[in-house]
């Protein structure tokens, strides 16, 4: 996979299995779609459709449903993705199935994660075919036992439809303006948009200049938006070898951090790296560019890009 699309897929997780049974699921009146996405779900009772990301949640329980896009063909976003992976990621598998869903491989997942001192139950059902993997994705406190029966059976209810157009702007709190930059727009995670240089996903083009932007899923509390910032930086799939500069910005009456650094690529290639987090009300803007393009045009047309975030 290419680097653009590799960073996309490493923010979630999947497993291999073993074994297959069928899922063979019908569209009724009581699916509800996931607005921005071509899923369509068996809403639990209590849950209501989530501000910040494609799905549901019921806030007083902290339980959440969440569908996720990943451009690229199932059979590449499958490949050498191992139970290690969950493992290293603090999710305990302790249900792995293979399926066959309407036709399209797939596979669903159980398993624990602690997440700040709260055991999470976590159910995920990945699928796809050769243009797309979608994740869908479930999370309740461990000790709500029926909360999670019900989040399952609303995964398991699925249905797909590959052929309904969506607008991937729509559900965006914000817009970016890069038409009078080099970068096209060329793919959705959900929420997050990928801008590359020629529009394709994964790119085809020698200079791999990208700018990734989104936001965050869920409020946080961070008292140290600075040192935030630059671990985030850090957490990125590159080797950081310099960190040029760590400076307060103000974009559309946000104010946070923008990082630019260096560093090397897993094949050793050497990728500038520009980032900026802007916080607004305990969540945060997130615009990530990475180019190897080390003569300092590109970064600043992945500055001009980023300096036209607004908020809608």
């Amino acid at each position: 996979m290419k680097k653009t699309s590799l960073l996309l897929f490493l923010l979630f997780i999947m497993t291999t299995v073993f074994g297959q049974k069928k899922i063979e699921n019908q569209l009724t009146s009581e699916h509800k779609n996931i607005k921005g996405t071509k899923v369509s779900l068996l809403i639990p009772d209590g849950f209501t459709e989530a501000p910040n990301f494609l799905g549901y949640q019921q806030e007083g329980s902290g339980s959440s449903i969440m569908v996720i896009n990943i451009p690229g063909p199932y059979s590449e976003a499958s490949k050498g993705i191992t139970k290690e992976i969950l493992l290293s990621q603090g999710v305990v598998s302790n249900k792995i199935k293979n399926y066959s869903f309407n036709g399209l491989p797939a596979v669903f997942v159980k398993g624990v994660q602690n997440v700040r001192g709260t055991t999470f139950s976590k159910y995920i059902l990945a699928f796809g075919n050769e243009a797309e993997t979608i994740m869908v994705l479930g999370a309740s406190p461990n000790e709500l036992k029926k909360i999670g029966d019900e989040i399952e059976k609303s995964i398991l209810s699925t249905y797909y439809n590959s052929e309904l157009a969506i607008d991937p702007f729509e559900t965006l709190d914000w817009t970016i303006d890069v038409s009078n930059t080099k970068l096209k727009y060329a793919s959705n995670m959900s929420t997050t948009l990928c801008y590359n240089v020629d529009g394709k996903s994964p790119t085809q083009s020698i200079d791999e200049t990208s700018l990734l932007a989104g936001k965050s899923f869920s409020p946080m509390d961070i008292e140290d938006k600075k040192l935030y910032s630059l671990n985030r930086v850090k957490k990125i799939l590159f080797e950081i070898d310099t960190i040029k500069f760590v400076n307060e910005i103000t974009i559309d009456g946000i104010y946070g951090y923008e990082v630019l650094a260096e560093g090397w690529d897993k094949i050793g290639q050497s990728e500038n790296i520009y980032q900026v987090i802007l916080f607004s009300d305990n969540f945060y803007y997130i615009l990530l560019g990475t180019t190897n393009d080390r003569n300092g045009n590109s970064t600043d047309e992945l500055k001009k890009a980023i300096r036209t975030f607004r908020r809608k």
